[in-house]
Protein backbone atom coordinates (compact mmCIF):
# COMPACT_ATOMS: atom_id res chain seq x y z
CA UNK A 1 0.00 0.00 0.00
CA UNK A 2 1.14 3.39 -0.84
CA UNK A 3 -0.04 6.86 0.07
CA UNK A 4 -1.58 7.65 -3.34
CA UNK A 5 -3.42 4.32 -2.07
CA UNK A 6 -4.43 6.40 0.89
CA UNK A 7 -5.82 8.97 -0.57
CA UNK A 8 -7.58 7.06 -3.25
CA UNK A 9 -9.31 5.28 -0.29
CA UNK A 10 -9.78 8.84 1.30
CA UNK A 11 -11.72 10.44 -2.04
CA UNK A 12 -13.61 7.38 -1.70
CA UNK A 13 -12.49 5.87 -5.05
CA UNK A 14 -12.85 2.84 -5.83
CA UNK A 15 -9.28 0.37 -5.54
CA UNK A 16 -8.52 -2.79 -5.39
CA UNK A 17 -7.74 -5.57 -2.06
CA UNK A 18 -4.29 -4.91 -2.66
CA UNK A 19 -4.13 -1.25 -2.18
CA UNK A 20 -6.34 -1.36 1.32
CA UNK A 21 -3.92 -3.86 2.56
CA UNK A 22 -0.93 -2.65 4.98
CA UNK A 23 2.23 -4.85 4.66
CA UNK A 24 3.88 -4.56 7.91
CA UNK A 25 4.17 -2.27 11.09
CA UNK A 26 7.13 0.50 9.74
CA UNK A 27 4.10 1.07 6.93
CA UNK A 28 1.41 1.18 9.49
CA UNK A 29 3.23 3.72 11.11
CA UNK A 30 3.68 6.04 7.34
CA UNK A 31 -0.20 5.72 6.92
CA UNK A 32 -0.85 6.87 10.74
CA UNK A 33 1.33 9.37 10.50
CA UNK A 34 0.28 11.08 7.69
CA UNK A 35 -3.38 10.16 9.32
CA UNK A 36 -2.86 12.09 12.37
CA UNK A 37 -1.26 15.61 10.46
CA UNK A 38 -4.21 15.45 8.16
CA UNK A 39 -6.64 15.41 11.48
CA UNK A 40 -8.22 11.71 11.06
CA UNK A 41 -9.34 9.79 14.07
CA UNK A 42 -8.89 6.37 13.90
CA UNK A 43 -11.05 3.55 14.77
CA UNK A 44 -9.89 -0.14 15.03
CA UNK A 45 -10.96 -3.65 16.14
CA UNK A 46 -9.09 -7.01 15.41
CA UNK A 47 -10.52 -10.59 14.54
CA UNK A 48 -10.40 -13.52 12.68
CA UNK A 49 -13.22 -12.70 10.35
CA UNK A 50 -13.97 -16.87 9.89
CA UNK A 51 -17.52 -17.50 8.01
CA UNK A 52 -18.43 -14.00 7.67
CA UNK A 53 -22.36 -13.05 8.86
CA UNK A 54 -24.06 -10.37 10.14
CA UNK A 55 -22.84 -10.30 13.62
CA UNK A 56 -20.01 -9.17 12.01
CA UNK A 57 -21.16 -6.48 9.85
CA UNK A 58 -22.64 -5.21 12.76
CA UNK A 59 -20.15 -4.88 14.89
CA UNK A 60 -17.74 -3.52 12.01
CA UNK A 61 -20.18 -0.81 11.40
CA UNK A 62 -20.49 0.27 14.95
CA UNK A 63 -16.41 0.21 15.03
CA UNK A 64 -16.44 2.36 11.83
CA UNK A 65 -18.58 4.98 13.56
CA UNK A 66 -15.93 5.89 16.25
CA UNK A 67 -14.12 7.42 13.69
CA UNK A 68 -13.27 8.96 10.35
CA UNK A 69 -11.23 5.90 9.01
CA UNK A 70 -10.78 2.27 9.97
CA UNK A 71 -8.08 -0.29 10.63
CA UNK A 72 -8.64 -3.45 10.84
CA UNK A 73 -6.58 -6.68 12.33
CA UNK A 74 -7.08 -10.01 10.43
CA UNK A 75 -5.27 -13.00 11.90
CA UNK A 76 -3.26 -15.02 9.33
CA UNK A 77 -4.11 -18.64 9.55
CA UNK A 78 -1.68 -19.43 11.55
CA UNK A 79 -2.06 -17.12 14.12
CA UNK A 80 -5.47 -18.46 14.58
CA UNK A 81 -4.10 -21.82 14.61
CA UNK A 82 -2.36 -20.82 17.37
CA UNK A 83 -4.58 -19.49 19.41
CA UNK A 84 -7.50 -22.09 18.87
CA UNK A 85 -5.62 -25.60 18.87
CA UNK A 86 -8.01 -27.40 20.10
CA UNK A 87 -10.04 -26.47 17.13
CA UNK A 88 -8.27 -28.27 14.30
CA UNK A 89 -10.37 -26.96 11.40
CA UNK A 90 -9.81 -23.26 11.94
CA UNK A 91 -9.82 -21.32 9.93
CA UNK A 92 -12.55 -22.74 7.50
CA UNK A 93 -11.79 -19.78 5.31
CA UNK A 94 -7.95 -18.70 4.49
CA UNK A 95 -6.79 -15.37 4.43
CA UNK A 96 -6.39 -14.57 0.86
CA UNK A 97 -10.13 -14.72 1.03
CA UNK A 98 -10.88 -13.68 4.30
CA UNK A 99 -8.81 -10.08 3.86
CA UNK A 100 -10.77 -10.14 -0.07
CA UNK A 101 -13.66 -10.60 1.65
CA UNK A 102 -12.94 -7.49 4.11
CA UNK A 103 -11.88 -5.40 1.39
CA UNK A 104 -15.67 -5.42 0.03
CA UNK A 105 -17.34 -4.44 3.51
CA UNK A 106 -18.28 -1.04 3.50
CA UNK A 107 -16.85 0.01 6.83
CA UNK A 108 -13.13 -1.21 6.39
CA UNK A 109 -10.87 1.02 5.22
CA UNK A 110 -7.63 -0.34 5.59
CA UNK A 111 -6.92 -3.88 6.47
CA UNK A 112 -3.64 -5.09 8.17
CA UNK A 113 -2.61 -9.03 8.22
CA UNK A 114 -1.30 -10.03 11.62
CA UNK A 115 1.42 -12.62 10.64
CA UNK A 116 2.69 -15.54 12.53
CA UNK A 117 5.46 -14.21 15.35
CA UNK A 118 3.90 -10.88 14.95
CA UNK A 119 3.33 -9.19 18.48
CA UNK A 120 -0.46 -8.13 18.43
CA UNK A 121 0.01 -5.82 21.36
CA UNK A 122 3.10 -3.86 18.88
CA UNK A 123 0.13 -3.40 16.13
CA UNK A 124 -2.01 -1.37 18.99
CA UNK A 125 1.30 0.37 19.70
CA UNK A 126 2.21 1.77 16.69
CA UNK A 127 -1.70 2.68 15.68
CA UNK A 128 -2.72 4.32 18.76
CA UNK A 129 -6.08 3.90 17.62
CA UNK A 130 -8.58 7.05 19.53
CA UNK A 131 -10.98 4.46 19.41
CA UNK A 132 -10.22 0.71 20.02
CA UNK A 133 -13.48 -1.56 19.31
CA UNK A 134 -13.54 -5.62 21.25
CA UNK A 135 -16.51 -7.65 21.73
CA UNK A 136 -17.42 -8.87 25.13
CA UNK A 137 -17.41 -12.32 23.36
CA UNK A 138 -13.69 -12.29 23.15
CA UNK A 139 -10.76 -12.91 25.52
CA UNK A 140 -9.80 -9.65 24.10
CA UNK A 141 -12.25 -7.82 26.27
CA UNK A 142 -10.96 -9.01 29.56
CA UNK A 143 -7.61 -8.20 32.07
CA UNK A 144 -4.69 -8.35 31.21
CA UNK A 145 -5.19 -7.75 27.52
CA UNK A 146 -6.72 -4.65 28.18
CA UNK A 147 -4.06 -3.65 30.35
CA UNK A 148 -1.53 -4.19 27.95
CA UNK A 149 -3.33 -2.10 25.33
CA UNK A 150 -5.27 0.83 27.33
CA UNK A 151 -1.91 3.18 27.20
CA UNK A 152 -2.11 3.03 23.67
CA UNK A 153 -5.63 3.59 22.85
CA UNK A 154 -7.92 7.16 23.13
CA UNK A 155 -10.73 5.05 24.04
CA UNK A 156 -11.64 1.28 24.54
CA UNK A 157 -15.00 0.69 23.33
CA UNK A 158 -16.58 -2.88 24.61
CA UNK A 159 -19.84 -4.01 22.61
CA UNK A 160 -22.28 -6.66 23.45
CA UNK A 161 -22.96 -9.57 21.00
CA UNK A 162 -23.89 -8.34 17.58
CA UNK A 163 -26.39 -11.06 16.92
CA UNK A 164 -27.25 -14.60 18.15
CA UNK A 165 -24.50 -16.30 15.81
CA UNK A 166 -20.97 -17.18 16.62
CA UNK A 167 -18.76 -18.97 14.13
CA UNK A 168 -17.50 -21.69 16.73
CA UNK A 169 -21.12 -22.59 16.75
CA UNK A 170 -21.70 -22.92 13.30
CA UNK A 171 -18.93 -24.73 12.31
CA UNK A 172 -19.88 -27.38 15.22
CA UNK A 173 -23.46 -27.55 13.37
CA UNK A 174 -21.78 -27.97 10.66
CA UNK A 175 -19.56 -30.43 11.63
CA UNK A 176 -22.58 -32.44 13.49
CA UNK A 177 -24.44 -32.39 9.74
CA UNK A 178 -21.15 -34.01 8.30
CA UNK A 179 -21.52 -36.16 10.64
CA UNK A 180 -24.68 -37.53 10.25
CA UNK A 181 -24.63 -37.67 6.69
CA UNK A 182 -21.23 -39.85 7.18
CA UNK A 183 -23.29 -42.20 10.17
CA UNK A 184 -25.80 -42.87 7.16
CA UNK A 185 -23.59 -43.70 4.95
CA UNK A 186 -21.62 -46.27 7.07
CA UNK A 187 -25.23 -47.53 8.28
CA UNK A 188 -26.05 -48.23 4.98
CA UNK A 189 -22.83 -50.08 4.13
CA UNK A 190 -23.51 -51.86 6.90
CA UNK A 191 -26.90 -52.82 5.95
CA UNK A 192 -25.67 -53.95 2.93
CA UNK A 193 -22.82 -56.01 3.98
CA UNK A 194 -25.90 -57.78 6.42
CA UNK A 195 -27.64 -58.35 3.21
CA UNK A 196 -25.38 -59.91 1.62
CA UNK A 197 -24.26 -62.18 4.02
CA UNK A 198 -27.25 -63.25 4.70
CA UNK A 199 -28.19 -63.73 1.00
CA UNK A 200 -24.78 -65.73 0.98
CA UNK A 201 -26.15 -67.94 4.11
CA UNK A 202 -29.20 -68.42 2.51
CA UNK A 203 -27.92 -69.62 -0.81
CA UNK A 204 -25.34 -71.97 0.89
CA UNK A 205 -28.34 -73.44 2.62
CA UNK A 206 -29.66 -74.11 -0.23
CA UNK A 207 -27.06 -76.48 -1.33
Amino acid sequence: MTLIDLGKILRDEKVSTSERVIQNLAELAEVVEYLRKSGYLISSTTGVWDLFHIGHGRYLDAMRAKGHISIVEVDSDEVVRQRKPDNIHRPVVPLAERIEMLSFVRPVDLIYPLVEGEDPIEFIRVMRPDAFIVSETSADSKEPYLSQVREFCGEIVVLPAQAEIFTTKRIQRMMMAGGIEQLMEVQRLIGNLIDAANGQVIEQSKL
